[in-house]
Parts: structure tokens; C-alpha cells; sequence
């Protein structure tokens, strides 16, 4: 049974992307090999964090003796559990966060490709129990993503342009060709492919179109997603006449494109 170290879990809606509003069950995966600037997840950077913090309104209990603190019986309250947890536990735990809206179990970051062994064998037991599979990913690793497509209805795979400073400048380009490999592995499959990039002010028409031609063979689902700017740099987000000059250039090349804002950000939600 393999083990591996989670940041969080919890029942939300989905926030991001073609799915949002949709309720999922959050595994947030330890560990993140990249820093872009507008990270809203750096906590989940660290790759050995001590505790995962579990939160739902259905945690009422876990049937297991195995590394977990409960703070109280009350359902809103969370419960915190020793690092590494094995897949069992995870398990056990996406149980109790079940609800009768559940549509997918999403396991985001941090970055989930670091954990490959790990996530495979929790989505291997929650399909085994008819539950849909639902990945975020940087795309970092084609070679790790190509390893997990067997067990995911879904992918949402960011692609990261140069001015986010997700990795060093002479990084970036075998960055975006393990993002396009996780992309072509994730249509070949027959995977449900979402692909997202965030935009900010400044961000070029010529930067847009570089990337939608690059996908354009592609069967997927394009997201332009304007940044939410942190509080200390509002200026970067890009404006309302920015974001229809992107689409537009989106849409000659890929023919289902969306402009979707983060919105738990605008509902107060995890």
C-alpha cells in the first residue's frame, strides 16, 4: 500500500475552469515544483508537510485508528492527520466527505504529478467504487501524466506562459512541451480535456495565438482565465477589453473557448 503526504481535503464547488460549480471532493496533493507569481497555493509548496487538514460539513467521524486527531464530534469543525497517509486512509476520508451532489473527486496542488505511485492508487480504489477521477496538473511531467490517464475522466492541464516565472527562463521551453505531451496523452486517452491558461494585463494577442496553434489538432476545452490579482499587486489584471481581444484570437484557432474567473474567490469559498 503506498503512502504519500497531502496538504488538505475537503467538499467544495469547483472554481475554476468548464466544470465550475460543480461539487467535488478536494485532494490537495503535497509539493510544487514550480512558483508562479500569482500562486494562491504556496502553502501546499512544501513537499513534507506535517498534518493534513481535513474539512466538510459530513465530518462526523472516520472508521480507522490509524495517525488521526479529532477535534470534537461537530461536523464543521476540522480534523487533523499525521503525514505520510496511506491510500486507505485517503480513502476512507473521501468517504466521509461524500454528499449526494458529489460529480468527481479532484486531485489538484501543490502538483499531484509528484505523487504519481501515490494517486494512481487512490484513484484506482475510488473508480473501483464507481467515483469519477478529476485532475488538475501544471502539466510538468508528460511522462508521469502519460502513467495516470488510464484512471482519470478528467484533466485540467494549465499551460503556463513565460511572464507567470513559473521556472527559469531557460526552463520554460521543455516546460511547455510537458505540458502539450500531457495534453496530447490526456485526447489520445479520451479524457474530458480542459486546458487553462491565466492572462493578466499586458497579457499579448501573440502569446495567445502561439499557444492555440499549438493546440488546435486538439478535441478540448479552452479557458482564459484573468488573474486574480494579489492584494499587492492589483495592477495586474488584465482588463475586460483585454480579455475579449484574447478570446477572440482563442477562438479562430480552438472552437469551445471560455473566459472564466476564479469564482469561489467571489463566493468566499475554499
Amino acid at each position: 500500500m503506498k503512502s504519500g503526504y497531502i496538504t488538505e481535503m475537503f467538499s467544495s464547488f469547483q472554481g475554476e475552469g468548464a466544470y465550475t460549480g460543480r461539487r467535488q471532493i478536494f485532494i490537495r496533493f503535497a509539493g510544487c515544483p514550480l512558483s508562479c507569481f500569482y500562486c494562491d497555493t504556496s502553502y501546499a509548496r512544501d513537499s513534507r508537510p506535517e498534518f493534513c487538514t481535513v474539512l466538510g460539513e459530513t465530518d462526523f467521524g472516520v472508521r480507522t485508528t490509524a495517525n488521526v486527531s479529532f477535534d470534537d464530534a461537530s461536523p464543521r469543525k476540522p480534523r487533523v492527520i499525521k503525514n505520510p497517509m496511506t491510500s486507505q486512509l485517503v480513502i476512507e476520508l473521501v468517504e466521509t466527505l461524500k454528499t449526494p451532489d458529489v460529480h468527481s473527486i479532484c486531485y489538484t496542488g501543490g502538483e499531484p504529478l509528484l505523487s504519481t505511485a501515490f494517486v494512481k492508487e487512490i484513484a484506482q480504489e475510488a473508480k473501483s467504487r464507481h467515483m469519477r477521477n478529476f485532475i488538475e496538473t501544471s502539466g510538468c511531467s508528460a511522462s508521469a501524466f502519460a502513467s495516470l490517464t488510464e484512471h482519470f475522466e478528467f484533466a485540467a492541464i494549465d499551460i503556463k506562459l513565460r511572464h507567470h516565472r513559473a521556472v527559469d527562463d531557460s526552463d520554460y521551453e521543455r516546460l511547455y512541451e510537458n505540458e502539450l505531451g500531457c495534453v496530447k496523452s490526456s485526447v489520445d486517452r479520451g479524457i474530458d480535456t480542459i486546458v487553462k491558461v491565466v492572462v493578466l494585463k499586458g497579457t499579448s494577442a501573440d502569446e495567445i495565438e502561439a499557444v492555440c496553434r499549438d493546440l488546435s489538432g486538439f478535441d478540448l476545452k479552452f479557458v482564459l482565465q484573468p488573474v486574480s490579482a494579489p492584494r499587492n499587486l492589483p495592477e495586474v489584471a488584465p482588463s475586460i477589453t483585454e480579455l475579449f481581444t484574447l478570446s477572440e484570437v482563442a477562438g479562430r484557432f480552438l472552437q469551445d473557448v471560455m473566459v472564466i474567473p476564479q469564482v469561489h474567490k467571489f463566493m468566499g469559498i475554499l
